[in-house]
């Protein structure tokens, strides 16, 4: 894991109740939320909205992927926790050098191709092949919605 990267996460709604009361709770140290988005990144009104979500002393910053790799690798300033909309984002990071060696995916709805993956996760086969590919390089992936649920280990499922 990059220094200060405390959790990495895949939810399609990026910030919203289960994260900001949740897992922040969880991850009690956490300072500072970078999202990776390349979409969101030129959204003025998306970061106005993800901005009144965060709690007071966490702050935010939405980047596009080359930004996020950037300073991934520079070193985050503050203890992070990161969140993508799609295993794409992952491993577009990873193929830019960011040593991400575990996430956590909690959020991937129904759309367009996707189909039921596990309980509320969908993917579609090109998400899957990256996946695989993914923990067939080691990398732990889990699947839990909140910190209270069960965590079930992607590499497990895939059989």
């Amino acid at each position: 894991m990059v220094n200060n990267l405390l959790f990495v996460r895949i939810d399609d709604r990026l910030i919203h109740g289960q994260v900001v009361t949740q897992w922040i709770k969880m991850y009690k140290d956490t300072r500072h939320i970078l999202v990776v988005d390349d979409k969101t990144s030129k959204d003025p009104f998306m970061q106005t909205m993800f901005q009144l979500l965060i709690p007071k002393g966490i702050t935010i910053e939405i980047r596009t992927i080359e930004d996020a790799a950037k300073l991934c690798k520079e070193g985050l300033a503050k203890p992070t926790m990161m969140i993508a909309k799609v295993p794409d984002t992952i491993k577009a990071l990873r193929d830019l050098g960011v040593d991400i060696d575990a996430f956590n995916i909690g959020g991937m709805g129904m759309s367009g191709q996707r189909k039921k993956f596990f309980q509320n996760i969908s993917m579609d086969e090109h998400e899957k092949e990256i996946i695989k590919q993914m923990v067939d390089e080691g990398v732990k992936i889990t699947i839990q919605i909140v910190p209270a649920q069960a965590c079930y280990n992607v590499s497990d499922l895939m059989k």
